[in-house]
């Protein structure tokens, strides 16, 4: 199989894993905030950092790492699996013995019998990570996308189940709870790997330089990705928490999910690619406009129908977060540009620049917070689109001269792209104050044909590139 068909057969299975975890997930949320108050959602988004420090602190970077390793061995799996283990259950205990100061941080009582509960995650997930990186760096995107959908829609009836009968928050721990659960026993069905009864430090020394850097990048990210939960549950309250935690959950259900699908299929072709820095720069290049071409309009419409889409999916005692979801989405556009860039310096093996950036970018951040943190909400909004620009900077700055890249060249290669999405975004919202439609949901379903019709039309007449290349894998045409 070629490269091109090993990616494109890569990326669609991961698109349909994606995308059908992601309807699955969407639609349980939707249930499940029907049910609860928004300031349910703000306790488990009070406790999301830990749950993310936990997971980095799982992997430790060793994921990432042994894909990156060309020959790998059962003792190396064998060897990091008791690790990861060893870290779930470290990690379970720490969490256990602090779950009363948590509560006390955010001065909410509840969450102390709550996070006993959901951080039995770590161990429980500890036993699936290496057949999950087995997969990947296989590229096996059709046994993890197995793996995933059946885990959400299991989860998610018995989160949806627990949420109407109960309407209690704790349908929310055990819809993520399950989740792992399922995940980590259908990552053994699907995997014939097992571990050994060996351990080589000389294993995990191999490759603890480069994951050792992944690890501390992987905290520093994951601290401050969710610095805006700390801040918001601590000075603020749990509604807002709830409002803001939602609006950032379905604004990363395009952009993010997007952009990981990518960079999951991208890195181990990247890494092939390393040694010849023009082919690099090409398929760079090619992916960029792609994922550009297909997360930029999505997010701009999203952007223009926030409001009333929100009033749609969630009722009116949700509509706050569509306020917040339409910075996020401005955010969203710029995210997956930054991501790919980054990847670049991972495949590069440039751990201790990724860890340099990842300490310059948190000070940018925590500088901006403290700016903005005491004045309201929407301070902190605008705090957070203006550091997503100057991160996207910083990101192609280092990373485009590993592969020689200009931004002008970059910055060529998305202006079609940046016309006709403004056109078309220009158009509905203007129709929206023209053309009088009483109801919400035919507001929106009317502006979603004219946006995609216009879309499509200004990029054939622009003849972007990306459009011809989608096109072609859709056509199943192979050069």
């Amino acid at each position: 199989m070629s490269l091109k068909q090993r990616t494109v057969l890569g990326v669609g299975w991961s698109m349909v894993e994606k995308f059908s975890t992601l309807f699955i997930q969407l639609l349980s949320t939707l249930i499940i905030a029907r049910s609860l108050s928004p300031e349910d959602f703000g306790l488990i988004g009070m406790l999301t950092v830990f749950v993310g420090i936990g997971q980095v602190v799982l992997d430790s970077g060793f994921g990432q790492a042994l894909i990156r390793k060309e020959k790998t061995t059962t003792l190396d799996y064998s060897s990091v699996f008791y690790v990861n283990i060893l870290l779930g259950f470290v990690l379970y205990i720490i969490l256990y013995i602090c779950a009363p100061l948590i509560a006390d941080f955010f001065n909410a009582p509840k969450l102390e019998n709550i996070s006993k509960i959901l951080f039995l995650i770590f161990p429980i997930n500890a036993f699936g990570l290496i057949q999950f990186t087995i997969l990947n760096k296989r590229v096996d995107f059709k046994s993890l996308s197995k793996v995933t959908i059946l885990s959400a829609t299991i989860s998610g009836l018995i989160g949806i189940y627990v949420a109407i009968t109960y309407k209690t928050v704790w349908s929310l721990v055990f819809q993520n709870l399950f989740f792992f659960i399922l995940r980590t026993i259908f990552l053994w069905v699907f995997s014939a790997w097992r571990p050994v009864f060996m351990f080589s430090y000389q294993s995990i020394k191999s490759i603890s330089s480069f994951s050792f850097n992944l690890l501390l990048t992987g905290l520093i990210g994951s601290i401050f990705n969710n610095m805006y939960n700390i801040v918001i549950g601590k000075f603020y309250s749990p509604l807002e928490l709830g409002y803001y935690s939602q609006a950032d959950r379905f604004q990363k259900i395009p952009s993010t999910s997007i952009t990981e699908v990518i960079q999951r299929v991208t890195f181990p072709i990247f890494s092939m690619l390393k040694e010849d820095k023009v082919k690099l720069r090409e398929s760079f290049l090619k992916v960029v406009g792609v994922t550009f071409f297909i997360v930029t309009p999505i997010m701009i419409y999203l952007m223009i129908v926030s409001e009333n889409l929100f009033e749609i999916l969630l009722t009116s005692k949700w509509n706050k977060a569509g306020i917040y979801f339409k910075y996020l989405c401005f955010v969203g556009v710029l995210l997956p540009l930054s991501s790919l860039s980054l990847n670049l310096l991972t495949v590069e093996g440039r751990g201790r620049l990724i860890l340099i950036l990842e300490l310059i970018r948190k000070t940018m951040l925590m500088l901006v917070l403290l700016l903005t943190f005491r004045l309201n909400m929407m301070a902190l909004m605008y705090g957070l689109v203006f550091y997503s620009v100057a991160q996207l900077i910083l990101n192609c700055y280092y990373s485009f001269k590993t592969i020689d890249l200009s931004f002008f060249i970059f910055v060529k290669k998305l202006l079609t792209t940046v016309i006709s999405v403004s056109t078309s975004g220009t158009i509905i919202f203007c129709m929206s104050y023209l053309i009088n439609i009483n109801s919400k949901i035919g507001l929106v379903v009317f502006q979603f044909f004219v946006f995609l019709s216009t879309y499509l039309l200004c990029s054939k007449a622009l003849k972007i590139v990306a459009l011809a290349e989608i096109m072609e894998v859709v056509k199943g045409k192979m050069k």
